[in-house]
């Protein structure tokens, strides 16, 4: 990632519109497959370019909550902690954002309408994959907090930063860090 992206006296549309056209660059040379600009994009962000309609589809990420172990198999996770039956979890579902577009432009302005208003959660840019497992989905990490919440990747500027739209995944209600993965508790 160019870190130009990351400056913030560029209005936000245009490093929007700086992302995309770098990206439809890169779908370009891959066709009829999912692109990301870098590993830490997948959750949230990626690209497919249609060869044969010659059209761009985007694809964001968002939060889903499998309450029954049903869901929980059919979200395919595969990390069984201490031997235990995952009975729940918070996962991350890729999801077409757009219609299909023919450049750049056309694309941010679909993007945009989709986006606007809606609430996120920014991920850690360092996290391949992100779940909670059964009991840590207790009363202080509501699952209806992230169900069906956008999910946005630090460092990005594909989502406007509205203190009002975002959850921090990371930090409880008092801006306290939560436990990492697993609850500690578990682990003893």
């Amino acid at each position: 990632m160019r870190p130009i992206y990351e400056e913030t006296r560029i209005p936000v549309q245009i490093r929007r519109l700086m992302v995309f056209d770098e990206i439809c660059r890169l779908a370009k040379s891959k066709p009829d497959q999912i692109v990301h600009l870098s590993p830490y994009t997948q959750l949230s962000f990626g690209v497919m370019y249609l060869q044969d309609f010659k059209k761009f589809i985007a694809f964001g990420g968002m939060f889903e909550y499998a309450h029954t172990r049903e869901d929980v198999i059919e979200q395919g996770i595969a990390i069984i902690p201490n031997d235990e039956l995952v009975m729940c979890a918070l996962t991350v579902k890729l999801k077409a954002f757009t219609p299909p577009a023919r450049n750049a432009v056309q694309w941010l302005w679909q993007w945009n309408n989709y986006v606007k208003n809606r609430m996120h959660a920014y991920v850690d840019y360092r996290e391949e994959h992100f779940f909670k497992i059964n009991d840590e989905l207790d009363w202080e990490y509501p699952a209806h907090k992230f169900h069906q919440r956008l999910v946005a990747t630090a460092r990005l500027p594909l989502w406007d930063d509205r203190a009002e739209l975002i959850a921090d995944v990371y930090r409880d209600k008092k801006g306290q860090p939560i436990s990492e993965r697993y609850n500690e508790k578990r682990l003893v």
